[in-house]
C-alpha cells in the first residue's frame, strides 16, 4: 500500500491528466448528438439517421411531384381532345378510347390509394365480421 501511495505522490499530474484525456475521450466517442427527427418529432435521431429521413421526404416529394404533372398532362390531354371533337366536329375513336382509358386509371389509383389508407388502419391478421 506504501508503494502504491508513493507512486501517486510522484505521478499525481501525470494520473490527472491521463484521468481528463480518458473523460474527454469517453465524452467525444461515446455521447453522439441527437436532435429532434423530422417525421416524429417525439424522437431523437442522430445525423446518419436525419440525413436518411432527409433522403426519404426527397424521394416522397419527387415522387408526389411527377404524379402532379402525370394528372396535369392527362388533363391537358383530354382538353386538346374535348377541342378537337370542337372544332373538327368528328370524334377520334383512339383519342377518345385514350381518354376513357386515362380516367379509368385515375379512377383505379384513386381506389388503390384509398384501398391502402383503410388496410392501414386495419391490423393484418384481425378477422371482420362474420369469419
Amino acid at each position: 500500500m506504501e508503494k502504491l501511495m508513493t507512486f501517486v505522490k510522484d505521478k499525481w499530474p501525470i494520473l490527472i491528466a491521463w484521468n481528463v484525456v480518458i473523460v474527454l475521450l469517453l465524452f467525444a466517442f461515446g455521447c453522439e448528438p441527437e436532435t429532434d427527427s423530422l417525421l416524429d418529432p417525439n424522437k431523437k435521431v442522430t445525423t446518419i439517421q436525419l440525413q436518411n429521413e432527409i433522403d426519404y421526404l426527397i424521394r416522397q416529394s419527387e415522387t408526389r411531384f411527377a404524379d402532379l404533372e402525370r394528372q396535369a398532362e392527362l388533363r391537358q390531354f383530354v382538353l386538346n381532345q374535348s377541342l378537337l371533337i370542337a372544332e373538327t366536329g368528328t370524334v377520334n375513336p383512339i383519342g377518345l378510347i385514350t381518354s376513357l382509358i386515362a380516367i379509368m386509371g385515375i379512377g383505379a389509383g384513386a381506389d388503390d390509394i384509398r384501398l391502402r389508407r383503410q388496410r392501414a388502419k386495419t391490423p393484418f391478421y384481425v378477422k371482420g365480421p362474420g369469419t
